[in-house]
């Protein structure tokens, strides 16, 4: 059982607490607007990260969006046995590489029980401007 009278704890929890939210967040309605209704790149390699995602979108049946570091989106196209409406609290990543995720890298969905997809293609994504 948490002591909440220790200092100690006091400060654990503190800073724990940010990155419970974190992990679990995925974008709001205006990004999610903005994600739908923008535009494919160029075609890429890699997406590096610092931590972890920021956040990530389904995009339809194959694809998502994610979101790197300094607020830099990525479609991810994915084949294989995940379904990408299931990316509902938590994506996992299971990279070759460190913190880079590259084409033949897979990823598993919080409700899809373990199955997994690759990723085949990556490209930048540019989201639409909605400030009209």
């Amino acid at each position: 059982m948490l002591n909440h009278k220790n200092p100690l704890t006091r400060i654990a929890l503190l800073f724990a607490a940010p990155l419970l939210l974190s992990a679990c967040t995925s974008s709001g309605p205006s990004t999610s607007a903005a994600i739908m209704n923008g535009m494919q790149g160029e075609e890429t390699n890699s997406i590096c990260f610092n931590r972890n995602i920021r956040s990530w979108h389904e995009f339809d049946d194959t694809a998502i969006v994610v979101e790197s570091r300094n607020d830099e989106y990525y479609k991810l196209e994915l084949a294989g046995g995940c379904n990408t409406r299931n990316a509902f609290m938590q994506i996992a990543v299971q990279s070759r590489g460190s913190s880079c995720l590259t084409p033949g890298d897979r990823i598993t969905f919080d409700r899809d029980r373990g199955l997994s997809c690759a990723i085949i293609d990556i490209h930048r994504w540019h989201l639409a401007d909605m400030t009209e």
